[in-house]
């Protein structure tokens, strides 16, 4: 992609009081309904297309709308793709191959001349009203966007070749190739139709000068001396195209029209039309200019292989010339790269619609130029977990992945998803306080889940307990008195649980069992709880829940019987259990 609206500002259109957006050549925008999604998008679509504003697009109707961006990646070589016009219009105000744009109405339903556009400097604070020309040259790196709705315009979109539609576009692309192929033989044609039809054809079909004959006797009794031809204009071959629609076959029946189909067939088709208008863009190879793409929830409708192949035409089309921007409520259009520039879209009473900092940025202000965290904590499944979230809980176990969904539904009746909160595997314990922290920059709130052993690793690693801290050296000596008494094997070096008699996590759990240890094990598991840090206190949740192995059999077989009602009479903790739902809740 050449270039790139990377910036947008958006104040007083309706829920976006204040709001900050970045934006990628490829951005989702993910958040529960209301939130305001659909208004950036539309934000965005008025910036780059004026149109005069109503009173309900005002968020406060005494104040002025104004929305402003910036444009990225205008270069030389783009520059001089542009006509002199446009180029000499535009460029003063290019620095570094950045623009900046504005664009106001101070009251509702304003006429066209009193919503005014600026442009200014990138480091400039002046902005310049309209100059001559600019609209044009504008027009040239970001043209009208394509606008697709949740589904209220699928019939326009896919039927109505409008240079807004993707039909439209389509068409647009088709018209050179088709030009150049068959120009000449359709000219032809229309020549021939327009002799027989014009009124200066030299073959009109007589029946027209029947007609002729019969209007201009009437006409020569009132105003003699002048007389008239029907006229039947012919299109141009431009034209012609461009008035192109489609019809929708089925099996061996005639076509119907477009509007007459369900919505799924009828989206399905207009992401079909988007898909080949994917694959033609890449075949043409990309312009100068760059087309928007603003779309509504585009999986709407459609079953979840199809929901691939949308990805993978957007994906394309954000390669081939198209900034791609969409909402959705899919984590099957989020793959775990793009997890990185998903814009988190929240409402609140006081600030409006507003985007939560991006993975992008979380991740590189707590761990500079790694990616590790975000392979670990964004794989395909994990991003769509903790985008759609308002919670997200940390483990390191699959035990936890797998049964905490039905204990937490059993103990509150609502699923995780009613609740917004996403369980999410670590790769390992010692991700924990990044994960914690990169999960905070981006404002959701965070918890971890961690066995018994993470006290005397992570958790000292991480700062969050000493090396000399009571209660742990409480407990280490009881780890040694067990050594000695034969029940376990330590760790010469390192004076902790190896395999042996033992392996490490069973002599944990028997730890746990130690009377003398239950008053050192409580106080570090509430230390650590007062940070967002769960600590199974028999060990591991298999303690707790009364599971012997960590197997898809023994799992199954504790579900049934908590679907089946039986959860306090097979879970050996479970007052803490509740507890542990009740702090997750808070």
């Amino acid at each position: 992609m050449t270039i790139l609206l990377s910036q947008i500002s958006i104040k007083n259109f309706r829920s976006c009081k204040d709001t900050e957006v970045i934006l990628s050549p490829f951005t989702p925008l993910v958040g529960y309904n209301n939130c305001g999604k659909s208004n950036i998008l539309s934000a965005i679509q008025w910036l780059l297309r004026k149109s005069s504003l109503e009173k309900s697009d005002f968020n406060d109707s005494e104040a002025a709308i104004e929305v402003s961006g910036l444009i990225e990646g205008i270069s030389e070589a783009v520059l001089e793709l542009l006509d002199v016009k446009q180029r000499g219009s535009i460029s003063p105000y290019i620095k570094n191959g950045a623009l900046r744009i504005k664009r106001t109405q101070q009251k509702p339903n304003a006429r066209a001349n009193e919503i005014n556009l600026f442009v200014g400097a990138v480091d400039g604070d002046q902005w310049v009203p309209n100059p001559n020309g600019i609209d044009n040259a504008l027009a040239a790196l970001l043209p009208e966007p394509i606008r697709i709705g949740a589904m209220e315009n699928a019939a326009e979109d896919a039927s109505k070749a409008k240079t807004t539609t993707t039909i439209g576009k389509l068409l647009a692309e088709f018209l050179q190739p088709v030009r150049a192929a068959h120009g000449a033989e359709l000219g032809v044609h229309l020549k021939e139709v327009e002799k027989r039809i014009a009124a200066e054809g030299d073959s009109r079909f007589d029946e027209l000068g029947v007609i002729d004959q019969s209007i201009n006797e009437k006409i020569e009794d009132l105003f003699p001396g002048i007389h008239v031809k029907l006229d039947f204009p012919v299109p141009t071959l431009d034209e012609l195209i461009k008035g192109g629609t489609i019809k929708v076959y089925e099996g061996g029946n005639e076509g119907r029209a477009f509007t007459s189909y369900g919505h799924g067939a009828q989206r399905s088709i207009q992401i079909g039309l988007i898909r080949y208008l994917a694959e033609v863009k890449k075949a043409n190879g990309a312009k100068a200019g760059t087309t928007l793409l603003l779309i509504d929830e585009p999986e709407l409708y459609l079953h979840p292989f199809a929901i691939e192949q949308i990805r993978s035409a957007l994906k394309s089309l954000s390669r081939a010339g198209y900034q791609v921007i969409f909402s959705t409520h899919s984590g099957q259009l989020v793959s775990s790269m793009d997890a990185q520039n998903t814009l988190l879209i929240r409402k609140d009473a006081e600030k409006g619609t507003y985007a939560r900092k991006r993975l992008l940025e979380s991740i590189q202000s707590i761990v500079p130029n790694s990616i590790h965290q975000m392979e670990q904590l964004f794989t395909l499944t994990n991003s769509s977990r903790v985008l759609f979230s308002e919670k997200v809980v940390l483990t390191e176990g699959k035990t936890e992945i797998r049964l905490l969904p039905c204990i937490f539904e059993k103990i509150t009746g609502k699923s995780l998803g009613q609740a917004k909160i996403a369980i999410v595997g670590q790769s390992g314990v010692n991700d924990t306080k990044k994960s914690i922290e990169i999960l905070g920059a981006m404002d959701l709130p965070t918890r971890a889940i961690v066995d018994l052993d993470y006290a005397f690793n992570g958790a000292v690693t991480h700062g969050f307990l000493s090396k000399t801290d009571t209660d742990l050296n409480t407990l280490k000596n009881i780890l040694e008195q067990m050594k000695n008494a034969g029940k376990i094997t330590l760790n010469p070096s390192t004076g902790l649980p190896m395999k042996g008699i033992t392996t490490a996590a069973e002599a944990f759990s028997l730890l746990a069992l130690e009377a003398d240890a239950k008053i050192a094990l409580a106080n570090i598991h509430e230390r650590l709880k007062q940070i967002g840090i769960w600590m199974w206190t028999l060990g591991a949740i298999e303690q707790h829940i009364g599971t012997t192995t960590k197997d898809e059999s023994s799992w199954a077989a504790f579900q049934i019987k908590v679907e089946a009602g039986e959860l306090a009479a097979i879970c050996p903790d479970m007052i803490g259990l509740s507890a542990l739902i009740a702090w997750i809740l808070q």
